[in-house]
């Protein structure tokens, strides 16, 4: 008898602990989605400093999250490496709101450290308060790591998507360290929270965008500087050309203001709804479903999208 009562009493703890962190995660959901800004919470973005800095800005989540800053009355720093691309957001930009000041910095992430040096000359003339590290590149969709034959494309995703991060945070760290002021915002993916055979390499630098970015707002938080993560999932931008806007694939503009209104409420985030209901699945995904079935769920979803795919050009 005496046993049974235990098993009882565990088993009533356990499910008192569920319904607890089920009543927390949600009401952490309402919170921070909806009802956060609405009761003035998190960070005013214009009272972080008079400039911004995008990465990636000349197209979809970069070039939204420009528009949003600047909207918010920050001056804007575009960095891309289109020339002509840079100027037109600008333009876009200034008609919009003739009072910001928008400057552009052409290089290209994929090369080495000379780009480093001229970034760093270029933005340590001004007071920056906010750094949206957006910029990245995905390669080898859909195959094998083994079988990507260009030696070259595996050295510059890693340099786009891990070193340029890594670098800028390093060269704007100082002023902001100084100030006591300052937000750093790093993009990452959905892909770094669940494991991606046939995305390999990209969802491996992702990942590195988790770990930094946790271990470097540990850091600098005592120091006044908000550092976020965001993992996006699906979002109608060139990168997923085939995704239309919907609640699924959010446009750019709707998940990066989305995104920006959770700036203080949450240290890591999907940013828009939809997209944080699937993190917080995934992340359940991974503590109940060994891994090797995730693995398998994975490369039958990929398997499915490449027959889907060779059907319809044989059509």
């Amino acid at each position: 008898m005496s046993g049974c009562c235990l098993a009882e009493c565990v088993g009533w703890a356990a499910l008192a602990v569920f319904a607890a962190k089920s009543l927390y995660n949600v009401s952490h959901f309402i919170y921070t989605t909806f009802l956060g800004r609405l009761l003035g919470h998190g960070i005013d973005l214009a009272s972080c400093g008079p400039w911004a800095v995008v990465t990636g800005a000349t197209d979809g989540i970069g070039k939204s999250f420009a528009k949003q800053l600047a909207a918010a009355g920050l001056n804007v720093v575009l960095v891309s490496r289109n020339s002509a691309k840079l100027q037109k957001v600008a333009d876009e930009i200034k008609s919009e709101h003739s009072s910001i000041q928008v400057k552009t910095i052409a290089v290209d992430f994929t090369e080495s450290q000379k780009i480093y040096n001229t970034l760093r000359d270029e933005l340590n003339k001004l007071q920056i308060g906010i750094l949206i590290n957006n910029v990245g590149m995905l390669i080898g969709f859909g195959q094998r790591f083994g079988n990507i034959e260009d030696d070259k494309s595996i050295h510059d995703i890693i340099n786009c998507n891990i070193l340029s991060m890594a670098r800028m945070c390093h060269i704007i760290l100082p002023q902001m360290t100084k100030r006591k002021k300052g937000v750093i915002v790093n993009v990452g993916s959905l892909s770094s929270a669940m494991p991606t055979p046939y995305l390999t390499i990209y969802g491996a630098t992702k990942a590195f965008v988790e770990k930094f970015s946790r271990d470097l707002a540990a850091e600098v938080q005592s120091l006044g500087i908000t550092v976020q993560t965001v993992h996006p999932g699906y979002v109608a931008t060139n990168m997923a050309s085939h995704m239309k806007p919907s609640y699924i694939s959010p446009h750019p503009d709707t998940f990066a203001a989305a995104t920006l209104r959770t700036l203080g409420l949450e240290q890591r985030t999907a940013g828009y709804w939809t997209h944080k209901i699937q993190l917080y699945f995934t992340d359940l995904a991974n503590f109940f479903i060994p891994r090797h079935l995730l693995e398998s769920g994975v490369i039958k979803h990929f398997d499915e999208l490449k027959k889907a795919a060779q059907n319809k050009k044989s059509r």
